[in-house]
This record gives structure tokens, sequence and C-alpha cells, in this order.
């Protein structure tokens, strides 16, 4: 059932859904085409595709968005159908999150401080990423998170976590980073708030 979903301004919604239902009350109503076409999904996935259409058919309905349905492109970024407005959704089951920008390409990620990150740090940090964070499992997140939602936002192409996202600060609940990619700098402030003991990151 839908948690959390509110307008951050006029242009833009966040929408938090928390999976308890059953899966039989998730699927009805739920378009019988589409759900022929996830029938082969885990169980678990198949609940995170539904929630998430559901939430972001919400969130339209809030924002007089007319909702046709998502698509895909061929990098795996969501889109509207039939619509110039963006989306980005993120999962880590049982929770789901959803933004709507009317003007803007848009990322958010939902992550939860887990050891996978320790792991697979020099995959996604910097040197100095790597020095600032050091075991910090709750840095890690904010690292992991803030990165995938750069990504997202960027159409999910073409960007290395380690190479070309930078994190230069992180204050008041506020990231400031970058992408540095062939001599071209392109700054970004991404909000950054907790969610129980998830942490979830977005740009405004």
């Amino acid at each position: 059932m839908i948690k959390k979903q509110y307008k951050i301004s006029d242009h833009i919604m966040l929408g938090i859904w928390e999976i308890n239902e059953s899966t039989e009350a998730l699927v009805a109503g739920f378009d019988a085409k589409e759900m022929e076409a996830i029938a082969h999904y885990h169980p678990i996935k198949k609940a995170e595709h539904i929630a998430s259409r559901q939430l972001i058919e919400s969130m339209c309905r809030d924002m007089d968005i007319p909702f046709h349905g998502i698509c895909k492109d061929s990098h795996g970024k969501p889109h509207l159908i039939d619509s110039t407005h963006h989306i980005s959704i993120s999962h880590s089951y049982p929770k789901i999150t959803a933004l709507i920008n009317l003007d803007e390409p848009c990322g958010i990620d939902l992550e939860r401080p887990r050891e996978q990150l320790q792991r697979t740090k020099h995959k996604f940090l910097n040197p100095s990423e790597l020095k600032a964070c050091g075991d910090d499992l709750h840095k890690l997140c904010i690292y992991w998170c803030t990165k995938e939602s750069i990504y997202k936002m960027h159409g999910r192409k073409n960007l290395s976590f380690a190479q070309n996202i930078e994190i230069n600060r992180i204050k008041d609940q506020q990231i400031h980073c970058r992408i540095n990619k062939e001599g071209l700098v392109k700054e970004f402030v991404l909000n950054m708030q907790k969610e129980d003991d998830y942490i979830l990151t977005y740009n405004l």
C-alpha cells in the first residue's frame, strides 16, 4: 500500500509504497495483458513490478497526468507512454519508491545498508571516495544510492560509477556531486533522506 505520496515542488512528486499485500490483492484489477507479460517473473519481482506501476499511476492522478502505462527504452530506463514527463523507479523489497518530474530527467534510488556494499565498494568508488567512506556501511550506502540516482537520471548509459560520477560533499541532507566525462563537467545537488532503515536519494 502507498505509505507516502507528496509534492516536493510544483513539478516534482515523490511516492513510497510498502508491499504488505498478498500477491492476489496486488493482482486484482491489474492489466491482464501486462500480467501475461510478467507471468514468468519471480513472485517478489512480480509484486515489485505491479506495485511500482500502481504507485506511478496514483502519482499521475495527483499531478493531473494521463496514465497510459510504462515502457522501457533500450537502456532499461522507464518512461510514461505518450508523455513528455519524466519518471524514475527504485525497489528494494518490500519498499518501492518513485519520482515524477514534469520538466527534467530524474533519478531516484532506495537501498538498505548491507555487507555487499563493503565487498563491491572498489567497483563504484574512486580513491578519494574510498578514503572518505572507509568501512562505514551507512556512508557506503549513501554513495551507492547517489551514484545510482545519477546513473538513472542520465539514462542508464555510458557512465562509470567510479570514474565518471563524483561525490564532492554531503551537507544538511543534500549531496553535491557531478558527472565528469571526457572533459565535460556537470554539477548536481541530490536530496537524501532516511525511510525506516533505508537510504533514499533523488535529484531536485
